[in-house]
């Protein structure tokens, strides 16, 4: 009994001291709302290990066999101290069904522990990393204890012999070894995991906003600005490297490691630490833990979250907040990233520092409707529909799409940049300056509702944006154009049709906002044939633009892993498919890119809008 208190003593004084920051933390980023579907998620990724299984099937059925044979033991163990509890001589020979069910977990978590030890210890993945884990041989040791002392019990010894005795004792030791290894060691996931998962957000790389009452808060640069989310996450880390097995920046050979960036987060913590990002002499001192090059080949994607089978947020909570914090430091080395924020802040205040006279001349020549009063939908272009060549191609579309389905819609005759890669690549003050602009503009236009062809407008406008009042109080909705074809592609009149197409889901689109059906709609409605590349839906492989890599990236810089672009081109090539199909003004300009490299320009990269404007009847032909 004593042993029994001294161990669980032991267990909640750590797991509560690795927690302890939570108190003291300043942001919560613990979101209450949609709590049937957060339990549904803490049910199927913890309890069904869905997620778990889904990366990787054959490893991910071994853990599940463990995680269910310790749900299964829970009563088996219950029962084992209370035979010590009432004494040992109480014991009697036999045994239930209930022990019987448990035999044959026993079998099922031995297999399940020795697939998975042969995989870290002798196949050794590199996602596992290249140390040899001694937490993770003891737990393995002690699980084997615990399966075979439970099998001798079961299949050979009873009750009250010496041998039975001795085995008792010996499977109390590794049951109570556990409540001591876990919370110093990677398997405190098997407690926090849960909470994590419940807590995380619905869609990937959130940022959070900062707190207006602190004028203190200029994102995250201290180990005292994580939120109690991450406080959970960076001790959450199973190690797996799953994060890293999705992430493209690391794929193609770059120094960026979400598992890294964890592990060095949570070793920062323990360990007392100050400042979180520095430079290699500070590093080297044990002054800072993670490295600025690292957070800046950032593709804010979200493919680590949605790989993560813990509920970490790698993204917005902590690599984007990183990056905001070196940015008001003025701690950022990157000529590249200074230049953009340069030319965003002058006029014509965009990242492609191109004239406001390429958009006028746009709207003047296609005749397109000026937003007023009366109109139902603004039809905001952004700068990758307003100022490149294959955006105006998009914006030509969609009026036809628009006028031809009788939608009221107009865009307005000025357009600020929405400040989207200033906030991803760290300037908070730039972002809160061009947004407090673009909604001035919203609200003297009276307008309510929002389509845009560029998701990340869109992510913006509908999650961003709406973290300001300002924004907040003028309730406008907020949708991408393929959520509004998706509703209007059956009402058209459209001939042909699209042929064999594969489609290309924008990071910010699929894991950003949650939408993978509506385009797929849209082209089956066209009778394309629809073919999927490896990765699609919330499974997407970036195209390589996202996170202001389409400005700040040094294209100069050759890494052993090719480029990002060129690896998904790779993946559309592979489908045969005439035609790659896209919902984002920067994925054509990568994957067209890509094309061409490869020597592949005669697969088309179009817009769906395109797609669907190419199957309306030309202007003034009879449609009887």
């Amino acid at each position: 009994m004593l042993a029994v208190l001294a161990s669980a003593a032991y267990f909640i004084r750590t797991v509560l001291r690795r927690l302890r920051p939570m108190r003291a933390a300043r942001d919560r980023n613990l979101g209450f709302d949609r709590v049937a579907r957060r339990l549904w998620s803490v049910f199927a990724e913890v309890v069904l290990q869905t997620r778990v299984i889904r990366e990787r099937p054959v490893a991910g059925l071994l853990h599940a066999l463990v995680m269910w044979g310790f749900f299964a033991f829970a009563w088996v163990s219950l029962e084992h101290f209370a035979t010590g509890f009432f004494g040992l001589d109480t014991a009697e020979a036999g045994h239930s069904w209930y022990a019987d069910f448990a035999g044959v977990w026993a079998v099922a978590v031995l297999a399940g522990i020795l697939g998975l030890s042969y995989r870290r210890f002798v196949v050794r993945p590199r996602a596992l990393g290249d140390h040899l884990s001694r937490t993770s041989a003891l737990v393995t040791i002690l699980i084997v204890t615990l399966m075979a002392t439970y099998l001798a019990d079961w299949l050979v010894l009873d009750p009250p012999s010496e041998s039975w005795r001795l085995n008792w004792w010996v499977h109390s030791a590794a049951l109570l070894g556990m409540l001591w290894l876990i919370p110093n060691s990677k398997h405190l996931h098997l407690v926090l995991a849960p909470v994590a998962i419940f807590f995380r957000g619905s869609v990937t790389s959130s940022m959070r906003a900062l707190r207006e009452e602190d004028d203190d808060d200029f994102g995250m640069i201290s180990f005292a600005d994580l939120s109690q989310k991450d406080v959970l996450d960076v001790n959450s880390c199973v190690e797996c490297g799953r994060c890293t097995d999705n992430c493209p920046a690391n794929l193609i050979g770059g120094t960026l490691d979400p598992k890294r960036i964890v592990l060095q987060m949570q070793k920062g913590l323990l360990a007392g630490g100050d400042t979180i990002v520095g430079d290699e002499a500070r590093i080297s001192r044990g002054e800072a833990w993670i490295h600025e090059r690292e957070l800046f080949e950032c593709l804010s994607c979200g493919a680590c979250e949605v790989a993560c089978p813990v509920g970490i947020e790698h993204v917005g909570f902590k690599i984007l907040d990183l990056r905001r914090g070196l940015v008001s430091e003025g701690r950022t080395s990157s000529d590249r990233l200074s230049q953009m924020f340069t030319t965003m802040e002058r006029s014509p205040h965009n990242a492609w520092g191109v004239s406001q006279e390429v958009r006028r001349k746009l709207l003047r020549t296609e005749a397109l409707p000026i937003y007023g009063k009366g109109f139902e939908w603004l039809l905001w272009l952004g700068c990758g529909c307003s100022y490149d060549a294959h955006g105006h191609e998009v914006v030509r579309s969609m009026q036809r799409i628009l006028d031809a389905a009788q939608v009221s819609w107009g865009v307005l005759a000025s357009e600020t940049c929405c400040g989207e890669p200033a906030r991803r690549t760290g300037n908070e003050y730039l972002y809160l300056e061009l947004s407090e602009q673009t909604i001035g503009a919203l609200r003297s236009n009276g307008v309510r509702k929002i389509v845009t062809c560029d998701p990340h407008c869109a992510r913006m406008f509908d999650v961003d944006y709406r973290q300001q009042p300002e924004f907040r109080e003028l309730g406008i909705e907020v949708v991408h154009h393929s959520e509004l074809l998706a509703g209007l592609v059956d009402s058209l009149p459209l001939g042909g049709s699209a042929g064999t197409v594969t489609f290309h889901d924008p990071c910010y689109l699929s894991r950003g906002r949650g939408v993978v059906d509506q385009p797929r709609e849209i082209l089956r409605g066209l009778g394309a044939d629809l073919r999927e590349m490896e990765h699609h839906g919330e499974r997407t492989f970036c195209c390589g633009a996202g996170g202001g890599q389409l400005y700040i990236a040094d294209d100069s810089v050759e890494l052993p892993g090719g480029r990002v672009n060129h690896r998904r081109f790779e993946e559309a090539e592979t489908t045969g498919a005439d035609t790659v199909a896209v919902a984002c003004p920067y994925c054509p300009i990568m994957l067209r890119d890509a094309a061409g490299q490869a020597g592949r320009d005669e697969i088309r990269v179009v817009d769906v809008a395109e797609l669907v404007a190419e199957r309306l009847p030309s202007p003034g032909a009879a449609t009887g």
